[in-house]
C-alpha cells in the first residue's frame, strides 16, 4: 500500500495455503512508518489479533516485531 516514498502497510491474517498475493482473511491493523510519534505508527485491532493468535495463527518475524511494538506479546 502507499505510494512512492510514502510507505504504508496493512497487517492481515492469511491462510497459509493461499497464493502469495491471495485474498486476506481479515485486516487486523496498519503500520505507518512515516508517523512521527511511535505510538501512532502501529494501530491494531487488539481483540481480533488475539483471536487469531489463540486459534493458531503464526505471525511472520516482521509482524511479530510490530505486534510487540503494539503491546501484544507473541509467544
Amino acid at each position: 500500500m502507499g505510494k512512492t516514498h510514502r510507505a504504508f502497510y496493512r497487517i492481515c491474517a492469511f491462510d497459509a495455503r493461499s497464493p502469495r498475493d491471495g485474498r486476506e482473511l481479515e485486516i487486523l491493523g496498519t503500520y505507518d512508518p512515516m508517523k512521527e510519534k511511535d505510538e501512532e505508527k502501529v494501530i491494531l485491532e487488539r481483540e481480533r489479533v488475539l483471536h487469531w493468535l489463540d486459534n493458531g495463527a503464526q505471525p511472520s518475524d516482521k509482524v511479530a516485531v510490530l505486534l510487540k511494538k503494539g503491546g501484544i506479546a507473541v509467544k
